[in-house]
């Protein structure tokens, strides 16, 4: 197989179509005609990752996050790209065409979600975009929970030593919950509005704290890593499914860039 199909079953699971406007999917790095028989999976291309898919044989790097976000003005050893076209290693990123995907990375933590709280089978969008696309989902549960218990789960489920969280009113419990990968703080509004009692999301600015509090809303933070590495696991189903001869190596080396020192 060469990049160029991989780049299609990946299309024809979450279009690059599809994108947002500001967002940099697609193949950004590589020869569409270039074989691949390894490939390797992570959320960020980073100088590390690279190394690694480059120790490991890999022939194409597989990400969510695109590894060209800005114009290069320049190109140097500090840059990714750099090694990436050293090594003669691929890169195809999809990033926001997976978000709203069918199938996508919102629903392959929703089922990681419903393994662990029983919720309706029955999701709705969190927010529709335009065009009628979707971000995010939302369930109702099966049993209501407080916002403590539900930071007990969440924790285990996106394996995270610690999140954060705000309790909107401690009268309400949580009978409907709305979640959306990565940095989905900015989608209260759309949370509220679908009658969700909580959001479950990561990477949440200050402000984000603030209207929570000013809605007196639960707001739970589990990390823009950990909601979204998951993704590699939902890449590796994508592959082996369409492309079994396909040997797919999931990253050590694409791991949270932070210490947390307690």
């Amino acid at each position: 197989m060469t990049i160029q199909d991989i780049y299609n079953i990946l299309d024809a699971c979450a279009p690059f179509s599809l994108q947002e406007s500001y967002d940099k999917s697609g193949l950004l790095v590589g020869d569409p005609q270039k074989e691949v028989r390894r490939i390797l999976l992570t959320l960020d291309i980073t100088t590390p990752v690279v190394e690694e898919a480059a120790d490991r044989h890999a022939d194409l790097i597989l990400s969510h996050h695109p590894v060209i976000w800005d114009p290069l003005k320049s190109l140097s050893p500090v840059h990714p790209v750099w090694h990436l076209v050293q090594h003669n290693i691929g890169a195809i990123c999809s990033h926001t065409c997976l978000d709203i995907a069918e199938g996508g990375l919102n629903d392959f933590v929703g089922d990681m979600l419903a393994n662990a709280i029983p919720m309706s089978h029955e999701w709705e969008p969190l927010a529709v975009l335009s065009g009628g696309r979707t971000l995010g989902r939302c369930a109702e549960l099966k049993s209501p929970l407080d916002a403590e218990d539900l930071a007990d789960i969440l924790r285990d489920v996106f394996i995270c030593g610690s999140l954060r969280y705000y309790e909107g009113s401690a009268a309400r419990e949580i009978k409907k919950i709305a979640w959306c990968t990565g940095s989905g703080g900015d989608l209260i509004p759309d949370a509220i509005a679908a009658g969700a009692d909580a959001l479950i999301t990561g990477d949440c600015k200050h402000s984000v704290w603030a209207e929570a509090q000013n809605r007196s809303f639960t707001l739970f933070d589990c990390g823009h890593f950990e909601t979204e590495v998951p993704v590699v696991r939902l890449f590796a189903e994508i592959l082996r499914d369409s492309a079994p001869e396909i040997e797919t190596i999931i990253s050590d080396a694409g791991t949270t860039p932070f210490f947390i020192s307690l």
